[in-house]
């Protein structure tokens, strides 16, 4: 089975105090797909994403890979940056993830990760926004 698996993740500063967990958990993943050859051949790709006020530095994207070192070397480098206020840019990022990375693989695999919901009132119900962890 040949897997497309990308990782969409939150990197404002209000992740900062879980970016460097989400990360480890990301590269835990990583590793045990990447041990499940020859059964499962897995590429891996990331967007992670700020705020519409963060500019240039709003995306963050790594096209799929199929060597588990170099997307642990990519994911070095995310830092939990920039945002303004609660909600992020979570459409635009989710955008990016489908659309500027180069899906292959018949088998394709979206993971979300996150603490803020999107902009726009749909999405920011404040007294409906909880926090759960893990």
């Amino acid at each position: 089975m040949e897997i497309d698996l990308c990782f969409v993740m939150d990197c404002t500063s209000s992740m900062g105090g879980h970016i460097k967990s989400a990360k480890d958990a990301i590269e835990r993943v990583v590793e045990y797909m990447a041990n499940m050859k020859p059964t499962i051949v897995v590429r891996v790709g990331f967007c992670g994403y700020r705020d519409h006020c963060d500019g240039p530095n709003r995306l963050q994207i790594f096209d799929f890979t199929n060597s588990c070192d170099e997307f642990k070397d990519c994911l070095s480098d995310i830092s939990a940056t920039g945002g303004g206020d609660a909600p992020e840019d979570v459409l635009g990022g989710l955008n990016a993830a489908v659309t500027r990375i180069t899906w292959r693989n018949p088998t394709r695999v979206l993971l979300h990760i996150c603490d803020c919901p999107p902009h726009g009132r749909r999405f920011t119900g404040f007294k409906r926004l909880t926090v759960d962890f893990i």
